[in-house]
């Protein structure tokens, strides 16, 4: 009996210390549009494209649309892309490619390219759990030739 009760706890105690590797998938990229009248960017297109391509074949794109409660006052400029929907499959911007910004209303398009994350490329986790997962930071990107610093920008109206 003694025998049974000891093979048991040791079954639970080896695999509760198991361990498995998730790898980690990029950030997205954080922004919001400021200086715009609302008109201006009421919705853009997000283009994505084959990382170094130089602008070759658009790889997938959608329409985002502004469906925020941003009020008139205080800051009415900036709206955060948190507050823009599409029906489209892309989510954001992430490491893995190149990007594009159109905003059809000015006819302007904002490059995002080079995207550098963190070093963190796969974390250790207990094994059955199924929920976890791993992030790597955006550390660094360039927007129409201009080096950034950080996950987040604010697009700003006459600056790129």
């Amino acid at each position: 009996m003694y025998r049974l009760i000891a093979i048991i706890i040791t079954v639970l105690i080896f695999s509760s210390c198991c361990e498995k590797k998730i790898y980690c998938s990029s950030q997205l990229l954080d922004f919001a549009f400021t200086g715009f009248d609302r008109s201006e960017v009421r919705s853009f297109t997000l283009r994505r494209y084959k990382k170094g391509d130089q602008w070759g074949p658009v790889l997938d794109s959608a329409q985002f649309i502004y469906y925020g409660q941003a009020p008139v006052t205080g800051r009415p400029d900036t709206l955060a892309f948190a507050d823009y929907r599409t029906v489209g499959n892309l989510k954001g911007i992430a490491a893995d490619n190149d990007w594009a910004i159109y905003l059809p209303a000015t006819r302007k398009t904002y490059y995002i390219t080079t995207i550098f994350t963190d070093e963190k490329k796969s974390q250790l986790v207990r094994c059955g759990d199924d929920n976890a997962n791993c992030t790597s930071a955006i550390t660094n990107f360039s927007i129409n030739s201009d080096w950034q610093n950080g996950g987040f920008i604010y697009i700003q109206k006459g600056k790129w």
